[in-house]
Order: structure tokens, then C-alpha cells, then sequence
């Protein structure tokens, strides 16, 4: 490779625990940067230069016209955009964007009665995705060396309850243990389930996910069923119609 690759980091709305989480590769992050030069990045101290980007990577949901421009700002000058994180992949808040989450009452900003986060892909096109809240670093690392080496990066087609069963972890569905595995994208290793804690979503909705299966198993199991499982389906419908 004769030069290197030009890359900048940006943010929108976030609390940039993805940066900090690349920043822990330590080594590798080092190795990565023989091939890569960081041109613009705030967290990583390197002021705006305004030039074009082969690789832009963006964290942060949009919340405000200020970020829509900014997104696309970014966007007219980069060869490739990755979201990067739940927020800028789905709006944050997981895939329960905008009509809740486990009936927890969003605090709003002032003057923002009707705040709501969106994912930067409704006003710019994406490129790649890089699901997770963190954003997973060892996904990051291969996605940045699949593009050195001009090759797709594969997404993760396979849900977490598929790497539970790989990992032959009881099921906490069975043990009345609320979990929404079966309905989100794997590729973290099934991180939460591993750990006893049921999956919240993070990665977002899995691509065949059966709303319908995942509300069954609940009742099955006696566990409440929450509201915004409902309305989940229920917007997965309405995007059906239009499709």
C-alpha cells in the first residue's frame, strides 16, 4: 500500500463510548495506524481540516438540524461512512427508539418536548454498521482491515440467541428471566447472556426476528409482557406497508 488510508472521527450526539472503547485496542490500534491516518477527530485531538476522507467513521444519533447538516457535511466528502455504535446505527435507546424503553420516562431537554433521536442513515447514506453500545472493538479491527484489503465487511447475519445455543448457555427465558435475544443481532458473543443478564437489545433487530415468537415465549414463561414489544411490531408493520 503506497499511501495511507485518510480516516476522520466525528460525533453527533453521544456520549462517545465508542472512541473510548477503540482507544483501548492499545496495540493494535497501533498496528491499524501504520496503514491509517487520522486527519480529523476531535477525541483524538486532531483539528477540522475540511479535505476529503476515505473513511469517515460517525457516533451519535441525530437530535437537531445542526447535526443533519453536519452528517451531511460529512457525507459529500467521504469516499465510505460507517455508523458506528447504537446510536448513530438505530437513534440509540436500542432498537426501542422513541416509544420507550422497559417504561422508563425519557428526560427531555428544555424546549425539546418532542425530542427524538434518529439514526443518521435517514438523512445520509451508510455504508457499514457497526452495532453495539459500545460498539464492539474486535468488529472494529476487522472491519478497518476488510477495507484496507478492498474486501466487504460481512454484518453479522445470526442472532444472540443463535451464539447462546453455540455457547451452550441455558436458556433465561426458561428461568423467567426477561431477554430479547431471539429478536437482536448476534455478533456480540452474547455477551449479557453469558453473564446471567438478559439481552436488552443493543445491536439492534435482528433481521428474521419473530416479534410474535419472542411475545409467546413470554407468556410461556410468565414473564410481563412490556409495551414496547407491542409497539415494535406494530412499527414493523407500518414500515412493511411502505416497502
Amino acid at each position: 500500500m503506497n499511501k495511507k488510508v485518510k480516516v476522520g472521527f466525528f460525533s453527533l450526539a453521544s456520549c462517545e463510548g465508542c472512541y473510548v472503547d477503540i482507544l483501548n485496542l492499545d496495540d493494535k490500534l497501533l498496528d491499524i495506524l501504520k496503514y491509517v491516518e487520522i486527519v480529523e477527530s476531535r477525541i483524538f485531538g486532531i483539528p477540522k481540516r475540511s479535505e476529503e476522507l476515505d473513511v469517515a467513521f460517525i457516533e451519535g444519533a441525530i437530535t437537531c438540524e445542526e447535526e443533519i447538516e453536519r452528517a451531511k457535511e460529512i457525507r459529500k466528502r467521504s469516499k465510505i461512512v460507517v455508523a458506528l455504535g447504537d446510536c448513530a446505527c438505530s437513534g440509540g435507546k436500542f432498537m426501542f427508539k422513541n416509544f420507550g424503553f422497559t417504561g422508563a420516562k425519557i428526560n427531555q431537554p428544555p424546549g425539546k418536548e418532542n425530542f427524538i433521536t434518529e439514526p443518521i442513515d435517514k438523512y445520509i447514506k451508510v455504508d457499514y454498521y457497526l452495532p453495539g453500545c459500545p460498539a464492539k472493538r474486535e468488529e472494529f479491527v476487522e472491519l478497518v482491515y476488510s477495507l484496507l484489503a478492498n474486501r466487504r465487511f460481512a454484518e453479522k447475519p445470526h442472532s444472540v440467541c443463535s451464539e447462546c445455543i453455540l455457547y451452550e448457555n441455558d436458556c433465561l427465558l426458561e428461568k423467567g428471566i426477561p431477554c430479547l435475544g431471539p429478536i437482536t443481532q448476534g455478533g456480540c458473543g452474547a455477551l449479557c447472556p453469558t453473564n446471567g443478564r438478559g439481552c436488552f437489545g443493543c445491536r439492534g433487530l435482528y433481521e428474521d426476528a419473530n416479534i410474535d415468537g419472542l411475545i409467546e415465549a413470554f407468556k410461556k414463561h410468565n414473564i410481563p409482557i412490556p409495551d414496547y414489544l407491542y409497539e415494535l411490531k406494530k412499527k414493523l408493520v407500518e414500515a412493511a406497508k411502505h416497502e
